[in-house]
């Protein structure tokens, strides 16, 4: 083999010598068409990676062969291939690229140049991800557009994220943005390649997202995907990747944690649960290492074959994509097969037809975290992971109380199958009225869910359990669109009016057994079992929609969109069943006043305004109905009967959530584009907000939604990008974003607070972790708030509480001398203040080397991990991290670590574990190299990668990850907690990418 490679090098070496060998001088000039010189074009040679870059002058000199192109390009002007002929001298002028003022970007049922458009909107460039090994959308949207914030809420494979755009509005409501893909809306970004991506835009503000009605209050993700071109060509990519835990709790070894707990069983009066003999074995041959067998190295892989082709009349794409991921997790992982066809045929000059097929299947198993994570932190690493059975140790003698962190691994499945398919055709047919369009659109799409769950002996005290949950879901699209577009002089009009249709239901059936007969078969025999119900459902809900817009043009430079939307949804009684979603957006394009012109600084300068409303229909179908629901219940002893019972009280009155939202923005270019920079400010407010309300017992109990409340989103984003080097075949472009944000409540429609809870807190809670209050944002954390250890001077105090110097020292709100649930505040909010992203892309030649930074600041985070094995109560029973070492003691009462007392009294719910959960986190680093074509005969392309992803994470938090939560991301009043959260992982990764 290494004979091999050297002749390979020797042979490479040769040809490169025999070519330089026929090369001679060129040199010459390359102006603009002022005829004045431009400095640093890049000037190439075709196909290899030899160039150089014009001088101050734009004059240049390289070594090239007679035969030989060259390649001038330069931002700002069109690129020139030229034939040297033999000549010495080449000469060339170059033409003012006009592609920058007239980039088309796909809007709502539309494209719009991007200088026209008056709306808040981020067209995302694919090449801005390129060098990056994505296999999701939310790795594509992370850090890349103002005013997005992404949160890999879980580290597993195929985990959730949380994506928001400028805020969240709704309390009972889904604030994950709407997505359409290719016209479908609704479309679940899980279920797309991001290599499949041709386009990708995200509408911000109301100007944009209005045209989608009663959805567009979260924003709108547009994606168009790849189609295909004359010709064939074939495209591999495969990646191989190893993945590791960022960062590990420090933990006590065994020996010293032994040493701790017999102090404290000597502090609170107990028998030493050790021996000096057993700790001087711990501390000889150390412990178990319960983070070490519940962590791994995760493996992954993903290849991805592209075919695409066609005629002059007809093209076609066929994408195949395969990911298997093993997280880093012990028994987790993640597969996914996505298969995607494109089809376009121009009938004629006035007939085109297409059609897009794509087909998804999944599955995650075991990717949720939780106990195993939490009770790796919890037994105590005295306690062997095995039995003298080869079984794991089925208790904990001295930590935690409940099952080894091992079961929760093996002794469990948690399943989710997925399989999606879409079909979604179309025709587009130009009227007989110039500038008239009809385009007809029907999209299907189906999703077959499957939850499979099982517990075994161990976990379930020897009554397993099993579950299966099936849903098929069935969604049906009609879009008619009427477009006009008109030049008339100096006046410009763009007009749409669309007629849409959509319609889903959902039928599923649950079966629960307990007591299986044959648990080695898990859930798939749940038949044989001592006890089991079953359960089925069904929903449906229709969306009329009818909409209007124009966007109107003068001279380029004034520009009026003007939009209208009326949906009417069965969700909602008749009264309200019907709703209109109005915008207004202005803008004026300052660079094309002669005025600024003269300035001779402005490639581009726009002012925009918008104003407009969207809404969301945050309710369940049928919510405006009082439901009823079966009960069994026994009579006189006897036997249980079946029965009918009402649930929570519908209402008919119930309507939309409305958003409101203004917007104002800047947008500058300098030097020909090579410098941009845009400033938003937006301020939204939703009214109507759906709230769920209590009834006294008098009026039936439970809770009736409402219409009752307000939630303010506003703030700030800056973009800036640009080339600042472009020369001598040295190419930096950089793109950096900044957002702020400020979530508030305004009004709860006269309550005072309502709290909300997230359940991972069993065991850890008093009360609600989360409380809604008028002014404070949504997601602000609920609980006491901590003052350190009661010190030696602060003894007669303690004493009113019944504790000593040295117990935890908690604020009386009511001064009641008690610590109870009236003592419970605002302690922190884990909504972030701001967001941003920094990606650069530096390129000599064919090597390509990009950097990508991601932040959050701002933004608390509740470690509840952190609480249970720092507590030493409740569930835990002792104290398992190495921060205990400083406990308060004689000779160490300066500390805020409580001491080993007998009153000892913890409360986790407090701002003791509350910790700062900002970060700056260096998100990517590749470097790439693309092959010289020659080294294939000029018959294709060869790049191959390495990458790291979340190389470096900077940060005060003490857990593994500050972006990981136990919250998933369809509710935003209760999030940020950390309990077992599946952390996020530092990520290598290799791969190469083939082209013919």
């Amino acid at each position: 083999m290494r004979k091999t490679v050297k002749l390979f090098l020797l042979l490479l070496l040769l040809s490169q010598s025999y070519a330089f060998a026929q090369s001679s001088r060129i040199t010459g000039k390359v102006t603009g068409p002022d005829n004045q010189g431009l400095p640093g074009v890049n000037v190439q040679v075709s196909g290899t990676t030899l160039g150089t870059a014009t001088d101050a002058s734009g004059n240049f000199a390289l070594n090239a062969a007679g035969t030989a192109s060259l390649v001038f390009s330069n931002i700002g002007y069109t690129s020139q291939t030229v034939a040297v002929n033999g000549r010495s001298i080449v000469d060339v002028q170059l033409a003012e690229d006009l592609k920058t003022l007239n980039e088309v970007v796909v809007v709502g049922y539309g494209t719009q140049r991007k200088t026209d458009v008056t709306g808040a909107l981020t067209a995302i460039s694919t090449k801005d991800f390129a060098q990056q090994p994505i296999t999701r959308l939310d790795q594509v949207l992370q850090g890349r557009a103002a005013g997005v914030q992404v949160t890999q809420a879980t580290g597993a494979p195929g985990g959730d994220a949380r994506i928001r755009i400028r805020g969240a509005n709704s309390v009972l409501g889904d604030n994950n943005p709407l997505y359409v893909i290719d016209g479908y809306i609704g479309a679940d970004f899980n279920f797309l390649n991001p290599s499949d991506i041709e386009t990708l835009q995200v509408l911000k503000d109301a100007a944009s997202t209005s045209i989608y009605g009663s959805r567009g209050a979260n924003g709108v993700v547009i994606i168009t995907t790849k189609r295909g071109a004359k010709g064939i060509k074939v495209t591999y990519e495969g990646q191989g990747s190893v993945s590791n835990v960022i960062k590990r709790y420090d933990v006590l070894p065994a020996g010293e944690f032994a040493t701790i707990v017999n102090a404290r069983a000597t502090a609170t009066g107990s028998n030493q649960p050790f021996t000096t003999d057993q700790i001087a074995g711990f501390n000889q041959n150390g412990g178990t290492d319960w983070q070490s067998l519940v962590y791994r190295t995760g493996h992954g892989q993903q290849h991805q074959v592209t075919v695409s082709g066609g005629s002059d009349k007809t093209t076609f794409l066929i994408s195949g994509n395969y990911v298997n991921q093993s997280g880093i997790v012990q028994n987790s992982d993640f597969n996914r097969y996505i298969l995607r066809t494109n089809i376009n045929t121009q009938v004629n000059d006035k007939l085109s037809l297409r059609l897009n097929l794509s087909g998804t299947k999944s599955k995650n198993h075991n990717t949720n975290g939780g106990g195993a994570l939490i009770q790796a932190l919890a037994w105590a690493p005295t306690t062997p992971a095995y039995g003298s059975d080869g079984q794991p140790t089925f208790t904990d003698p001295t930590g935690s109380v409940y099952r080894n962190p091992l079961d929760y691994l093996y002794d469990q499945s948690v399943d989710a199958n997925r399989t999606t398919f879409n079909v979604n055709g179309g025709l587009n047919y130009k009227l007989p009225i110039k500038g008239l369009t009809l385009d007809l659109q029907y999209a299907i799409n189906y999703l077959n869910a499957q939850n499979e769950n099982f517990t075994g002996k161990r976990l379930s005290n020897n009554n397993p359990t099993a579950s299966r949950y099936s849903s098929d879901q069935l969604t049906l699209q009609n879009t008619n669109n009427l477009s006009y577009n008109v030049t008339l002089g100096n006046h410009s009009i763009s007009a749409v009016a669309v007629l849409e249709s959509q319609q889903f239901t959902d039928k599923n059936f649950t079966a629960n057994a307990t007591g299986l007969t044959f648990p080695q078969l898990g859930y798939n025999n749940i038949g044989a079992n001592s006890a089991a119900s079953v359960g089925s459902g069904y929903s449906k809900w229709t969306l009329l929609s009818m909409l209007g817009r124009v966007n109107y043009a003068y001279k380029d430079k004034y520009l009026v969109t003007a939009a209208v939307r009326r949906d009417g949804s069965s969700k909602f009684s008749q009264a309200n069943r019907y709703s209109v979603f109005p915008s207004l957006a202005l803008g004026w394009r300052l660079s094309e006043e002669k005025f600024i012109k003269d300035m001779n600084i402005f490639s581009n300068l726009k002012l925009r305004g918008s104003w407009g409303m969207t809404g969301s229909q945050a309710i369940q179908p049928y919510a405006t109905l009082s439901p009823y629901s079966t009960a069994f219940v026994a009579f006189n002893n006897t036997a249980a009967v079946a029965g009918v019972i009402q649930g929570n009280q519908g209402n008919p009155n119930l309507k939309w959530e409305t958003t409101k939202q203004t917007d104002v923005g800047l947008e500058m270019e300098f030097f020909r584009g090579r410098l941009r920079f845009e400033v938003d400010y937006f301020k939204k407010n939703t009214s109507d907000l759906l709230l769920n309300v209590a009834l006294p017992n008098y009026a039936g109990g439970g809770t009736q939604t409402r219409n009752v409340g307000e939630v303010e989103n506003k703030g700030f984003e800056f973009t800036l990008g640009g080339t600042p080097i472009d020369q001598s075949g040295f190419r930096w472009e950089t793109n950096l974003n900044l957002s702020t944000l400020q979530n508030k409540v305004i009004s709860l429609g006269g309550l005072e607070r309502l709290g909300t809870g997230t359940g991972v807190g069993a065991g850890m809670s008093t009360t609600y972790e989360f409380m809604l209050m008028p002014g404070q944002p949504l997601g602000s954390y609920w609980g006491l708030n901590y003052l350190g250890t009661f010190k030696p001077n602060e003894a007669d105090l303690a004493a009113k509480f019944g504790r000593v110097p040295g117990d935890p020292h908690y604020e009386d709100l009511n001064g009641d001398n008690s610590i109870t649930t009236d003592d419970f505040k605002i302690i922190g909010h884990a909504f972030p203040k701001l967001t941003g992203g920094w990606n650069n892309t530096f390129s000599y030649k064919g090597l390509t080397l990009n950097v990508f930074f991601n932040g959050v600041f701002g933004v608390d985070k509740l470690n509840y991990t952190r609480a249970a094995a720092l507590s030493g109560a409740g569930d835990a029973r002792q104290f398992i991290l190495s921060e205990i070492r400083d406990y308060y003691r004689p000779g160490n009462e300066t500390s805020d670590v409580p001491a080993f007392t007998k009153t000892y009294q913890p409360f986790t719910q407090s701002s003791r574990f509350l910790e700062n959960g900002s970060f700056v986190r260096l998100k990517n680093v590749s470097l790439s190299y693309n092959l010289p074509a020659s080294f294939i005969r000029n018959k294709g392309t060869i790049r191959v990668f390495a990458s790291a992803t979340n190389l470096l994470t900077i940060t005060k938090y003490k857990g593994p990850d500050p972006e990981s939560s136990s919250v998933g991301s369809a509710t935003d009043t209760a999030i940020g907690i950390d309990y077992g959260s599946y952390p996020n992982s530092k990520t290598y990764t290799i791969g190469l990418n083939l082209g013919f």
